[in-house]
């Protein structure tokens, strides 16, 4: 064996790893279930899950884009649970030549509404998860968690953890029925390839333009919006790849609008 050789490779190796951004080689991930009280009381209350990553990292939202990998939530053998509601926070869109994704930078908190059945009983939270996440390449995951959150005494004063401030940030981050539908208006046009004209009235000529979010019909692909402004009036234009307009007309299309003030919706057809 040449020794000489095969040290001068393991040191080339070695040198190779050390370029090799440590969160990259190892996508550091948090996981975990939290609460914002310590006891219930059979009302329904806050909870949700965490998830931290590393620098560089994102995971993903309900429809994850042109690539990517939606979390899938399973609750089943979760005790004393009538109902377990996840809610989404507005997602960030990324823009990348030839693939638009959507999901969160360097994690995600979910809010989740839990229904417990009984109320003299703890309730018992268990679930099982397969998320993935992405850098420079992408790795599927999966987690197992538990949290129990005991049932209050009669007389108990209703106490909040260290946590219940994260998850009341995280709710306010998912959007809202916008209060009036007819601020958001639609318009197919026909270029050399469909256009899909989002006109968001009202915005207020020092708001800051929110980041369009479109979620529609599963055969309808929509890219990066154009974004002009007229006064108080934002224009959304994004091109739409589909065999024929006539194919989605009626269809429902969720419209979100996500600024650093909160995020809104509304749902239209087309």
């Amino acid at each position: 064996m040449d020794f000489t050789r095969c040290a001068t490779l393991l040191a080339a190796m070695f040198f190779a790893l050390s370029l090799v951004p440590a969160e990259a080689a190892e996508p550091v991930t948090e996981l975990r279930l939290v609460s914002s009280v310590e006891k219930h009381d059979g009302e329904a209350f806050l909870a949700g899950i965490e998830l931290r990553l590393a620098p560089g990292w994102k995971t993903y939202w309900r429809r994850p884009g042109d690539s990517g990998l939606a979390p899938e939530f399973d609750w089943s053998a979760s005790d004393n649970v009538a109902l377990v509601e996840l809610r989404w926070p507005a997602p960030e869109r990324f823009d990348d030549p030839g693939d638009i994704t959507f999901g969160y930078k360097q994690g995600v908190v979910w809010p989740l509404r839990i229904v417990p059945e009984e109320s003299g009983e703890p309730v018992v939270l268990r679930l099982s998860m397969n998320y993935g996440i992405c850098a420079d390449m992408c790795i599927p995951r999966e987690g197992d968690l538990t949290l129990a959150v005991l049932a209050a005494e009669t007389g108990d004063a209703a106490a909040e953890t260290g946590d219940a401030p994260l998850l009341r940030g995280a709710l306010a981050r998912v959007p809202v029925p916008l209060a009036d539908p007819e601020r958001v208006e639609l318009t197919w046009r026909e270029n050399s390839a469909p256009v899909l004209e989002v006109k968001l009235r009202d915005c207020g000529r020092g708001c800051a333009q929110p980041i369009l979010i479109i979620e529609g019909p599963r055969n309808v692909w929509f890219g990066t919006p154009a974004v002009s402004r007229d006064g108080d009036t934002v224009r959304y234009a994004t091109e739409a790849e589909v065999l024929s307009p006539a194919m989605v007309e009626g269809e429902d299309v969720l419209l979100i609008f996500s600024g650093p003030g909160g995020a809104f919706e509304v749902r239209k057809k087309l």
